[in-house]
């Protein structure tokens, strides 16, 4: 979850922030020290990583009171050496979520709906069956008509594409080949037919809403159905409505017309984005009986919560019912790569619908959010704040668990009624219980004799991408 910077909000910093500024502005009239201006730009990123994060840090207090950057080569390295603080009840680090963002991508992605790459994504079926899960429309790949459960039999002329294969150096010609600027597919289509396709990356608009269809069933009711896969900003920073604000409420208008009673949400492989996408989605998916009750609230640090411009930022959420969309139940198809706001969508809305997950065993995990702080060229992005529902649920940092265990079906199209997934949420949705399955069967279009496709491995591949929990519009003690 992310939230944006409200300029007006942008002062000099309190308690610690004035130890920041001060030794800053000292850091800067002495030079800093001998070395190159990057490298003393650098030392100043290193000092700033770490006291702006003993000050926002959701866990400030396992912080130590003095630290020593310039022991670390670069101030990532600073970050991921706080994050080790804070401990779970087995003795883990319980922060796997703050980083620094250099290139500008979060504002890019999550507030502008823009991305710079192949537009498709990818995810094992089974342990040498690799497979397109996800298509963008308009992206390099949408145009070159590549689709959903497309194999893939080659990556830049390498064919040996197992896990077993790639392992050996931990994924990264996989991750390379993916992070490139271009890059030669060998695909094998649903008909068996091959195909070569080499994709140039380019930037195009991201369309959060990949599929959407209204199911009727033979008792009467209608079920709509939608792929949503990010939560882009739905206003630009000068408040106007993005391009994912009208794929929204297209859909939401379609089931308000159909006359839909259910609702399927997929956020299979959505890893997060905007806190304020996550409200205006509850707001549409809530029951009119949940107006103006409270959607949820913050748990912040004792910096944050004693500062009056955050209290004002971070003041509890309720819900203003939008649209008469009126779901008597709720299906959430999920995966481990289910993340941060899509977990925050669905722990708003359990306390006022019917809610069923269907997909892998748990959701990631990530009921924390955090707003960037510019330092320089940089913005940080250190976990700041949790969110508990109107029940007080939150802390589901192990994931939150499925109802429906059913595995991530790669063979079938978003929309497929013979989906596993989709399949269940809709026998649920006529009967009132799930599908008895017999263990996964293999369709011609591949094999799954083969081992199962490695979660972790799945989770990483769903992941990419900065998506997460951010706040945007929220007061920032910033450097001058």
């Amino acid at each position: 979850m992310i939230r944006t910077v409200h300029p007006y909000l942008l002062r000099a910093v309190l308690a610690l922030g004035v130890a920041v500024l001060s030794f800053a502005a000292c850091k800067k009239d002495k030079n800093d020290g001998p070395g190159t201006s990057a490298e003393k730009k650098e030392r100043l990123l290193k000092d700033s990583v770490y006291l702006y994060t003993k000050f926002v840090y959701l866990w400030e207090d396992a912080l130590p009171n003095t630290f020593d950057t310039r022991s670390y080569s670069k101030a990532e390295d600073v970050l991921d050496a706080l994050m080790l603080y804070k401990k779970d009840a087995s003795g883990q680090p319980i922060d796997r979520y703050s980083f620094l963002d250099r290139t500008g991508s979060v504002s890019e992605e999550i507030q502008e709906g823009l991305a710079d790459d192949f537009g498709f994504d990818v995810r094992y079926y089974a342990g040498d069956d690799l497979r397109i899960k996800l298509v963008q429309p308009g992206s390099p790949a949408g145009e070159a008509g590549i689709a959903r459960s497309w194999r893939i039999l080659s990556i830049n002329g390498n064919s040996n594409i197992s896990q077993t294969a790639l392992e050996k150096a931990n994924f990264k010609v996989l991750f390379d080949a993916l992070a490139g600027s271009s890059i030669t597919l060998g695909l094998q289509k649903p008909d068996n037919s091959t195909t070569t396709v080499t994709l140039q990356r380019k930037q195009y608009t991201i369309n959060p809403v990949l599929f959407s269809k209204v199911y009727p069933l033979s008792n009467g009711k209608k079920v709509g159905y939608f792929v949503f896969n990010s939560f882009i900003a739905i206003t630009t920073g000068s408040r106007t409505p993005t391009q994912a604000k009208a794929r929204i409420d297209e859909v939401v208008n379609s089931f308000q017309t159909a006359g839909v009673s259910d609702v399927i949400v997929d956020l299979r492989y959505n890893g997060g984005g905007s806190v304020g996408t996550a409200e205006y989605l509850t707001d549409l998916l809530a029951p009119a009986s949940a107006n103006g009750k409270l959607m949820y609230s913050y748990n912040m640090n004792k910096n944050l919560a004693a500062d009056k411009d955050f209290q004002k930022g971070f003041a509890p959420v309720y819900i203003n019912k939008k649209g008469s969309l009126n779901p008597n139940n709720i299906y959430f198809i999920t995966t481990r790569g289910t993340a941060s706001a899509s977990e925050l969508l669905i722990n708003n809305l359990r306390p006022y619908v019917p809610v069923q997950l269907i997909g892998e065993a748990r959701t990631y995990g990530k009921p924390v959010g955090f707003f960037g702080i510019p330092i320089f060229d940089t913005e940080l992005y250190a976990v700041s704040f949790e969110t508990l529902n109107s029940r007080g649920e939150g802390r589901y940092y192990a994931g939150i668990e499925a109802d429906r265990t059913q595995r991530d079906d790669l063979l079938e199209s978003f929309g497929s009624a013979g989906e596993d997934c989709l399949a269940q949420a809709l026998y649920h949705a006529e009967t009132g219980r799930f599908l008895t399955q017999p263990a996964a069967t293999v369709s011609s279009a591949g094999s799954a004799t083969s081992a199962r496709a490695s979660v972790l491995l799945n989770t990483a591949l769903d992941m990419r991408g900065n998506k997460d929990m951010f706040k945007f519009r929220v007061p920032i003690k910033r450097l001058p």
